[in-house]
């Protein structure tokens, strides 16, 4: 199947790899559809709407901070059918703004991705995590 992506131009990608946000994401409800597209060798990936123009930056959370840490809410373990936590691939979403040292990721409120089944969820966390985690002196992006 062939997309038009914001960062990459139009793409083949496999059906099986279109990821499902039963609820969307928070802010954009209606989207359902995505894939997960990037460069080898670059920290961000980009969340691709298949179904319009939408893209979200995302990263592995635990590049920007060593110690996050979360209990998986078993709602989510549910809705996701997550039986293995092999299966379970997180991300956050990633603000690159002008001025990069003044990257962010959202830490509170991460995506949580069944690799096995392909279906996602955005969950919000309590406030031990900032929303905007700025990372880039700890990271040297």
């Amino acid at each position: 199947m062939k997309i038009n992506t914001n960062f990459f131009g139009e793409i083949e990608i496999d059906e099986n790899e279109i990821i499902t946000f039963e609820k969307g994401m928070i802010g954009f409800e209606d989207i359902k559809k995505f894939a997960l597209v990037g460069e080898e060798g670059l920290f961000v990936e980009w969340l691709q709407s298949i179904e319009e123009a939408t893209s979200f930056a995302v990263m592995d959370p635990f590049i920007a901070d060593t110690s996050y840490s979360f209990d998986m809410p078993d709602k989510v373990l549910e809705e996701l059918n997550i039986k293995d936590p092999s299966e379970i691939l997180i991300r956050t979403v990633v603000v690159i703004p002008e001025d990069i040292t003044k990257i962010r990721t959202n830490l509170q409120a991460p995506v949580i991705i069944n690799t096995k089944e392909k279906k996602a969820m955005q969950i919000l966390l309590d406030d031990t995590y900032p929303m905007r985690y700025e990372f880039y002196e700890k990271v040297g992006v």
